[in-house]
């Protein structure tokens, strides 16, 4: 979130030309893919009680029950009411800090533990944004690069020959083509 959006772009395309062998994609059926996604409302589909317990891990327990409690009121306008059990309020004092703390929660389950330690380095020597600190951890793994924006995710993902063969057979199993054309 601290990149303003057309440096964003930039440094994407810069990273994505940096990587290890990412445009020899040979015969033998090497992929890569480029995935654009998004958490469709993110804000209020925040669930207050698991929001609460992640909080307690980072700050005091009396701060974490404050930030949570902001967000589950009651609120009226003229002979309306509505009690917000779920999701944030915007514009409260937190809520800035919830979204971003509840969206590196949501890369961590993306991504998996160890694709997202590789991703970030140690804490002695943090990666520079879309590096890695050497090659070896960088081919090691499908995901290649991943950035979250807000809420829209975009991901690039280099698949071997045996990978992109699996995902095809898996995925044609699930949705049969009725012309019987990619057979």
């Amino acid at each position: 979130d601290s990149e303003p959006p057309p440096l964003l772009v930039y440094k994407w395309c810069q990273g994505v030309n940096n990587l290890e062998n990412v445009w020899d994609a040979d015969d033998s059926g090497e992929s890569v893919v480029m995935m654009q996604t998004q958490f469709e409302k993110m804000y209020e589909k925040i669930d207050l009680t698991l929001l609460n317990r992640l909080l307690r891990l980072i700050v005091d327990h009396n701060i974490a029950d404050y930030m949570t409690a902001k967000n589950n009121v009651s609120v009226s306008f003229k002979d309306m009411m509505h009690t917000n059990s779920y999701g944030l309020i915007r514009g409260l004092q937190f809520a800035s800090f919830i979204v971003q703390y509840y969206g590196l929660v949501l890369d961590i389950l993306v991504l998996g533990l160890t694709r997202a330690s590789e991703l970030a380095g140690p804490p002695q020597r943090p990666n520079e944004y879309l590096a890695f600190a050497d090659v070896e951890t960088e081919v090691s793994h499908p995901i290649r690069l991943y950035t979250r924006y807000i809420d829209k995710v975009y991901m690039l993902f280099k698949f071997d020959g045996e990978e992109s063969k699996d995902l095809i057979q898996r995925y044609l199993i699930e949705h049969p083509d009725p012309n019987n054309e990619n057979a």
